[in-house]
């Protein structure tokens, strides 16, 4: 419980987070990406305008219509519909980025959000595939670190968050420290349960 009174007090400006005994979850501040929710909107609005205006091709076709026009009005539509519903959810998978650790469930999650704070796209990686966690800091004064994760297996790592360096940099440690955690109970509670077995074999 110390790291809960200690590693994250201040105040943070690149990143919010939640900070649990089992593990923490962190996301990108929503006051970064004011250009991209505004994004957002506009694709929002532009694919329900797509999908609005299939319906009104129909109020546009004339009514002695023949079936030539007609099936030509229907792929048009359907064109318009498809494209439509592209579009916004494009718009509504979110720019920022979140991480969340269950040390719980040995897993961590990295997921994209949108402005409204509801992610569609999540990947989730066992604490057992991860082979480092490390950070890329900015080239200059200015700018974002980054947190990558190597997963095992894959050649190129997985951007997890962005922030300020100093602030990223007390995330990783904590992450670290809490898989470290999780992987020494893993172990000690495979080796009990192997030391169970062994002697129920020997009073059999």
């Amino acid at each position: 419980m110390g790291r809960l009174n200690n590693i994250y007090e201040g105040d943070w400006s690149t990143v919010s987070l939640t900070a649990t005994a089992l593990g923490l979850t962190v996301r990108e501040r929503f006051e970064r990406f004011k250009v991209e929710a505004m994004s957002e909107l506009v694709l929002r609005l532009a694919g329900g305008l797509m999908v609005a205006g299939s319906t009104l091709l129909w109020l546009v076709l004339p009514l002695g219509a023949g079936t030539d026009q007609i099936v030509s009005h229907s792929l048009l539509a359907t064109l318009f519909t498809a494209t439509g519903l592209i579009v916004y959810a494009y718009g509504t998978r979110g720019f920022r980025r979140q991480l969340s650790l269950d040390a719980k469930r040995g897993t961590l999650s990295l997921t994209k959000i949108n402005m409204n704070d509801q992610g569609r796209v999540v990947r989730s990686i066992r604490l057992g595939e991860i082979e480092s966690l490390f950070l890329r800091r900015p080239s200059g004064r200015t700018g974002f670190a980054a947190l990558y994760v190597r997963v095992t297996g894959q050649d190129s790592p997985l951007l997890a968050l962005t922030g300020a360096t100093e602030e990223l940099e007390r995330i990783h440690e904590d992450l670290c420290e809490i898989i470290q955690t999780s992987e020494t109970d893993i172990r000690q509670d495979a080796g009990q349960r192997a030391g169970r077995f062994s002697r129920g074999l020997l009073s059999a």
